[in-house]
């Protein structure tokens, strides 16, 4: 497996391709400070730990099933995208894959996916 980060422009677009559905699209990072893996001097650094998903659906019910809905259907698809997890009230993207699959491919075959689900508000 290799570990993927999207730039900050690459980021940008994906948020904007995303919000057009009405949906949140970020990165998940963790400020840490470890002085045992600096030489014993603190070191601020970040942990990525990878990428998330969130409906912003004003229907309670979009809200709260349009992540379960998605990774169904992504988990039965051809190959499958059986490796997102579902987070609170949203969808988590990890940052590494199985072979075959790019952060950009998973992210672009999500927004298909997400395109085709039914929704109850109008």
């Amino acid at each position: 497996m290799r570990l993927e980060h999207l730039t900050e422009e690459e980021e940008d677009f994906w948020r904007g391709e995303f919000a057009q559905l009405n949906w949140i699209f970020g990165s998940i990072r963790l400020s840490v400070t470890l002085p045992e893996f600096a030489g014993g001097t603190p070191a601020l650094r970040n942990m990525h730990f990878g990428y998330y998903l969130q409906p912003l659906h004003l229907n309670a019910d979009d809200r709260e099933d349009l992540p379960r809905k998605l990774l169904f259907v992504l988990a039965r698809r051809r190959p499958p995208l059986d490796f997102l997890e579902l987070s609170g009230a949203g969808i988590r993207i990890p940052h590494c894959f199985p072979t075959g699959f790019t952060l950009g491919s998973v992210l672009r075959i999500t927004l298909q996916e997400m395109k085709r689900l039914p929704l109850r508000e109008e």
